[in-house]
């Protein structure tokens, strides 16, 4: 397959909600990378801190060409949710492929040119590297870890329905997706608002879906993980996944599509943990109001999956199953 010279090869979508003290470095990554033919989709949130200002400011360089091969628009989402700037921006895309970057996030000068070049050669629905998360001191330096993969990796995919990535594959943005895919699918983000979890439906949709899939061994995202604002930090956590659920049963109702033996074993393991959390971290009892709210619908879905035989799956780790119905 042989992409055109004037057409554009990858849109990058950025979408932002008071980001100020991140997003020149995250623009800067998006600006260069060593793949030409590239668009930058940003989709912010009516930022009042300052985002919207630098924003604009990308977008006059860029328009002036100061980044050969690149270009930027600029979107404002009159709603505050991540599910629908990303959704808003796929709608405007037109790469062959897309990434997600976030954007108090950066990525490798080379990582775009790299995913493209292999999923060009295999022909693929996605593909994923590995990434680094960091953390900053007081004096400006750095600490980063690696992050490795669970999925099988440098060998073709035909299919990941696995219970092993479903689990352990939760980040949508170390990675590229062929547009035709995406649209062939009608695969999109929940749009509920905020900007938390959003991308466990997607992540699902895309693995039920996905016909050709790659993982590298490569690193080239670098995910921040010391905002005190985080989403990985909120009680709310709970809520999220079962929005998550629910967005499910709203794209299959008949559980036709998208469910399958393993897809609620990354529902499970997550849920016990935000479950523990919110009892131990944020001290609530079982029976507090604000789980109250949520428990029945979690009591609800893991019902229905058992009686279908979606859950648990053979391979299902014993403590998981007895903490869930411990839950229930």
């Amino acid at each position: 397959m042989q992409i055109k010279q004037k057409e554009k090869i990858i849109s990058i979508i950025l979408p932002s909600y008071n980001v100020a003290p991140y997003i020149e470095e995250c623009l800067n990554s998006a600006f260069s990378q060593t793949l030409s033919g590239m668009e930058i989709l940003c989709v912010d949130a009516k930022s009042e801190d300052g985002t919207l200002e630098i924003l604009e400011a990308y977008k006059k360089r860029a328009d002036a060409g100061e980044w050969q091969g690149k270009t930027m628009e600029f979107f404002v989402s009159d709603k505050k949710s991540y599910g629908y700037q990303v959704n808003l921006a796929l709608k405007k895309a037109s790469g062959k492929y897309v990434a997600i970057l976030e954007t108090d996030d950066f990525v490798e000068p080379q990582m775009y040119k790299r995913l493209v070049e292999l999923a060009e050669a295999m022909e693929l629905d996605y593909i994923r590297g590995e990434y680094d998360f960091f953390t900053t001191n007081e004096d400006g330096s750095r600490n980063f870890r690696h992050v490795h993969h669970y999925a099988p990796t440098n060998e073709l995919l035909t299919s990941t329905r696995s219970e092993r990535i479903m689990t352990y594959d939760q980040n949508l943005w170390k990675g590229i997706y062929r547009r035709a895919f995406l649209q062939e699918n009608e695969i999109r983000l929940n749009e509920t608002p905020g900007a938390a979890f959003q991308d466990i439906g997607f992540n699902m949709q895309v693995f039920s879906y996905a016909k050709r899939a790659y993982y590298v061994e490569e690193s080239f995202y670098r995910y921040r993980r010391d905002r005190e604002d985080s989403s990985i930090h909120s009680l709310e956590c709970f809520k999220f996944y079962v929005q998550e659920l629910a967005f499910l049963h709203q794209l299959d109702p008949d559980y036709e599509k998208l469910y399958w033996p393993g897809i609620y074993e990354r529902f499970a393991c997550a849920l016990c943990g935000e479950y523990h959390k919110a009892i131990h971290q944020f001290k609530l009892s079982p029976d507090s109001e604000y789980l109250a709210d949520y428990l029945p619908r979690l009591k609800q879905e893991f019902k229905m999956a058992m009686e279908k035989n979606i859950w648990p799956a053979p391979t299902t780790p014993k403590g998981q199953v007895k903490a869930i119905l411990k839950i229930l």
